[in-house]
């Protein structure tokens, strides 16, 4: 199974600060709604990849204690939209926010897509108290 890299996922914090505005497309992660319950369905959508046609991938962080357990989504393949509701080469991936997810928090999901797991992108949500 192919996972977003932990230096991805660095470095697109670091791009993210220090990037010029004249740089070559970086990968777009959104998630909608921005605000969800434990439980709740969420569609994530990943633009700017280099080749779509791969597909992609989003995911929470590592919950930690020797657990691979992730907050506040598990690992999300992202295809290829082809219902027209996106602009042309989005990813589009449907997850539920994982029941375990800390409510009244700000969490981050990573994106990445398979032509280039090393630049990541980012977003948050945050989780209803």
């Amino acid at each position: 199974m192919l996972r977003i890299p932990a230096v991805a996922v660095a470095g697109c914090i670091v791009l993210g600060l220090s990037a010029p505005a004249a740089m070559a497309v970086e990968p777009i992660g959104t998630v909608d709604p921005k605000t969800a319950k434990p439980g709740e369905t969420v569609i994530l959508t990943l633009r700017n990849c280099e080749n779509p046609s791969e597909g992609g991938l989003a995911e929470g962080a590592l919950i930690g204690g020797e657990t691979t357990a992730r907050s506040p989504i598990g690992i999300t393949e992202l295809k290829l939209d082809t219902t027209g509701e996106h602009p042309s080469g989005t990813l589009v991936g449907i997850t539920h926010i994982n029941e375990h997810a800390k409510r009244g928090t700000t969490e981050r999901i990573y994106f990445a897509c398979k032509s280039n797991p090393n630049k990541a992108a980012e977003t948050i949500i945050t989780i209803e108290p």
